[in-house]
């Protein structure tokens, strides 16, 4: 009977784990969803638009691309939902729905990590004019495109830079005029 109870509580464990486990990776999808989705559909120097419906696990009402150094506070207002999270120096995407964060995740300069392939967002639009700079981009399920252009520079860096950008105007906000 001793036994019947430690294999059972066990397996339980086992199950918690790899539920946790599942979880994890499926919101980690979302910045490994635009990497493989831009590595399997765009070519590299080339701008390229990607659906963001076509590569979220989960289901949301507006993705938020935050520029860097934002107060909690300042995030707060521009997607209308409590953010919990502390302010920070890195860039973030956010998706909301029903006035909820379901996702949020931060990117960080290339230079303080071993990894390869990084999402470089984007704050000009047209793309790179002086001037034209804004705080976010607001992205709906109904205007879901974002350009994505793969820049590898062999000779300089062995880095991979996915710089997405506004694919409209209407995904623009908080411009700085």
């Amino acid at each position: 009977m001793f036994f019947h109870v430690v294999n059972k509580n066990k397996i339980i464990l086992f199950a918690l784990i790899l539920g946790i486990a599942i979880l994890f990776l499926s919101f980690n999808n979302s910045r490994l969803g635009i990497i493989g989705y831009a590595d399997k559909h765009c070519q590299k120097n080339t701008a390229c638009l990607i659906d963001i419906n076509k590569i979220t696990p989960f289901d949301w009402d507006k993705m938020y691309i935050i520029d860097k150094g934002m107060k909690p506070e300042d995030i707060e207002n521009i997607i209308g939902a409590t953010f919990n999270e502390k302010a920070s120096l890195f860039y973030k995407i956010i998706f909301v729905r029903d006035k909820k964060v379901v996702y949020s995740d931060e990117y960080r300069p290339s230079d303080e990590s071993y990894e390869k392939k990084f999402i470089k967002p984007n704050f000009h639009y047209p793309v790179e004019r002086k001037g034209d700079y804004f705080s976010h981009y607001a992205v709906s399920k109904n205007n879901s495109i974002l350009s994505v252009e793969i820049e590898h520079k062999p000779l300089v860096s062995d880095k991979v830079y996915y710089k997405i950008s506004p694919s409209n105007v209407q995904q623009v906000k908080g411009r700085d005029t």
